[in-house]
């Protein structure tokens, strides 16, 4: 009987720079850029004794009808398939969803499997569950692009960027067309998109090898990419333009959340200083390995706005209370919701 191989310690060390590297060199950043005004948290009694509670509730208002047009967006996008699912309980399911993701941290695999098991108790399977994931994903990514741009933009325009700043950025861009096109053209013909993936997965396979890590099969591959554009098929039948508008919906009402927050404490951003704000913390967040962003959002947000000329302590107060609403209330819920459903199952 052979002994279970137990892998070296450069190895695992290895894994977890890999993982956790990226992060900790941003977050590290991050700090250091936050470090100067950490000072001006002495006058946070100040900012909380003026600070305009009604926004607060209004912020919270709009954090609401921002989760509204995402569950309308999973609602459509799950309404050619078989199965059966009400708007209000798909309502209930994204927030539970949220919250396991945080409660057991598994770069979104435990997202994914809870959003299989609740969707497979209305008649959906596995395969439509991933794919309507993926595909609310791409939706939302293009508004996302597309704001990041225009705070690029802005930025352009106003003079704010310096050569080599405008070079970075430029690349950034650059970069991420190039990985729009190729995936609008792949998700268009299935044969591309399939050889696109193949090369892909060869990639990914060696990385794994490389890491001690079992290969991704090519025949699980060519089985979920068929019912991927089997899926694209079903769907082209419908109207994209309910699409655009819910995914439009949460991420326009997300970035109106933050300015809402902002006015809290009596400060109003121009409406391109806030797109360059959001745009620039999903790319922070985006390179950290903990869920939903946690601590490095915090940091960049409070970071980017005081940059953007908002007073520390302002951008502080207003990262904190639009994190509290956006990411640990809507958490909170989920955590009630995810009762109420296994109840009821």
């Amino acid at each position: 009987m052979n002994k279970p191989t137990i892998p070296k310690p450069a190895k695992l060390l290895s894994t977890y720079v890999l993982r956790y590297g990226l992060t900790l060199l941003a977050f590290g950043i991050m700090l250091y850029l936050f470090w100067p005004f950490v000072g001006e948290m002495r006058g946070s009694l100040v900012v909380l004794r003026t600070a305009h509670w009604g926004w607060f509730v209004l912020a919270i208002l709009v954090q609401v009808l921002s989760y509204a047009s995402l569950t309308g967006l999973n609602y459509l996008l799950l309404k050619p398939f078989k199965g059966v699912i009400s708007y209000w309980k798909m309502m209930a399911i994204l927030p539970s969803i949220a919250f396991v993701e945080v409660a057991l941290p598994s770069a979104g695999a435990s997202g994914v499997v809870m959003r299989a098991r609740f969707l497979g108790r209305s008649g959906y399977s596995v395969e439509v569950s991933t794919f309507t994931n993926i595909l609310e994903t791409l939706y939302l990514a293009v508004f996302m692009i597309g704001i990041s741009l225009a705070g690029l933009w802005y930025l352009i325009r106003t003079g704010e960027l310096g050569t080599l700043q405008m070079i970075i950025l430029g690349s950034i861009t650059i970069a991420v067309l190039a990985g729009s096109i190729l995936v609008y053209r792949a998700g268009r013909e299935r044969q591309s998109g399939k050889a696109l993936a193949s090369q892909l997965l060869v990639i990914w396979n060696r990385l794994m090898l490389r890491f001690h890590r079992a290969p991704y099969p090519q025949e699980n591959l060519e089985t979920r990419l068929d019912l991927f554009y089997d899926g694209l098929i079903q769907l082209g039948q419908t109207r994209r333009w309910p699409f655009l508008l819910t995914a439009g919906g949460r991420v326009v009402l997300d970035v109106a959340t933050l300015g809402v927050c902002l006015a809290i404490f009596h400060y109003s951003m121009p409406i391109g200083m806030l797109l360059t704000g959001y745009g620039l913390t999903l790319l922070m967040s985006g390179l950290a390995a903990l869920p939903g962003g946690l601590g490095l959002a915090e940091l960049s947000l409070a970071v980017i706005f005081t940059r953007l000329g908002a007073p520390g302590i302002v951008a502080v107060a207003a990262t904190l209370s639009y994190r509290l609403i956006a990411f640990w209330l809507i958490r909170f819920v989920g955590f009630i919701t995810w009762q109420v459903l296994e109840v009821r199952s």
